[in-house]
């Protein structure tokens, strides 16, 4: 039995004009950012704006940055801010170089997440915004602001890289399908078999990204579990791997208690992690009432899914170089520490995990449109 297919091809330009314009957006606010740092690094740098780093004191949490002299730690800044002023502007302004500068775009992105998360932030930031996401609302410092400011460039340049990148893979979906259409003849009747078989090699091409984001959820569950686990036996008075002086001094400035509520947070985001592998991820389950049945939104999953695994790795990375270099010791601590030196495999865990869950989410959307 032969099944018809309509002849008029299904074309999607509002899709391809909103795509563009989140990236043309994207693009004009990774700009601003890039010129807002250029500027306050030449204010650091003159000593006209008192700077957030260049004081690492021995025994506290403190940047790479804080190791250089402010001059030279203001330049460095600069000098990131500068090239990604350079590239955003170029791509604003020569719109034929969007399509073929993805893998720049995504290479810089990496770059600038690198160097921000390794030199210029600490473990700070995510400990105030595990507080944040804890409900608890503590002053945060200027120096902490100024390091969460940094990393949403490279926050900013992933979304620029993401937009480019689904713009590039729709097209691509488009002119396949149109060869699809092509190869069946010109009488618009589809062959079953041939579809169901490019459809089966589809799958087959995508199951390895299928098993590795399985054991990147994995690795990104067991993390916040170890972590959370050691906070809730505190918050339930079992002083598990500390001193009874510790832990009575603990208590009595409300410690465990703000810790089992970081335990919460991360519970909550580990029980969000297995949605990028689950059914419940890509459509609402039931529970969710009027939203039940409808597709999850891809940036719905993601930009949280990004932000956690930008402020995972920087804290990991700082907690790593504190130990390493500021003289924070780990000798007595081990339990309290330990697990936040797993961070940036959480990280990365993630990071990966979230990657495979667009890409899957993508490829599903152009078989639709096919």
């Amino acid at each position: 039995m032969k099944t018809t297919q309509s002849c008029t091809q299904s074309e999607h330009p509002s899709q391809s004009t909103h795509a563009l314009d989140l990236g043309v957006t994207m693009l004009g606010l990774s700009a601003v950012w890039s010129l807002t740092m250029l500027v306050v690094s030449v204010l650091w740098g003159s000593g006209l704006l008192v700077s957030p780093f260049g004081h690492a004191e021995p025994g506290e949490y403190s940047t790479l940055l804080d190791y250089l002299s402010i001059p030279a730690g203001a330049a460095l800044v600069g000098s990131c801010a500068l090239l990604s002023l350079t590239l955003a502007s170029a791509l604003l302004t020569l719109p034929r170089l969007r399509g073929r500068a993805v893998a720049a775009v995504g290479g810089f992105a990496v770059f600038l997440a690198l160097v921000t998360t390794l030199v210029f932030t600490d473990t700070l930031v995510l400990a105030y915004l595990g507080y944040t996401l804890s409900l608890q609302f503590p002053p945060i410092p200027i120096a902490v602001l100024w390091q969460g400011f940094m990393l949403l460039g490279p926050g900013l340049w992933a979304a620029v890289w993401a937009s480019l990148e689904g713009r590039r893979r729709r097209s691509r979906a488009d002119a396949d399908g149109a060869a699809m259409d092509a190869s069946v003849g010109d009488a618009c009747v589809g062959d079953a078999s041939a579809a169901g078989a490019t459809s089966a090699k589809a799958a087959e091409d995508h199951r390895p990204v299928q098993v590795s984001a399985k054991i990147a959820v994995g690795v990104a569950v067991a993390v916040p579990v170890i972590y959370a686990s050691t906070r809730i036996l505190w918050a339930l008075g079992i002083p598990f791997g500390l001193s009874s002086e510790f832990y009575s001094a603990g208590l009595q400035v409300g410690m465990w208690h703000s810790g089992l509520a970081l335990a919460i947070a991360g519970l909550a985001g580990a029980l969000l992690t297995l949605g990028l592998v689950q059914k419940w991820g890509e459509r609402f389950p039931r529970w969710t009432g009027p939203l039940a049945g409808r597709r999850v939104p891809i940036l719905l999953a993601t930009i949280p899914a990004g932000i956690v695994t930008l402020a995972m790795f920087t804290g990991g990375m700082g907690m790593i170089h504190s130990v390493l270099l500021n003289g924070v010791s780990i000798n007595g601590n081990w339990v309290t520490i330990g697990p936040t030196l797993l961070f940036p495999l959480w990280a990365l865990a993630l990071g990966w995990a979230t990657y495979a869950y667009r890409a899957r989410r993508l490829d599903a959307r152009a078989s639709r449109r096919q």
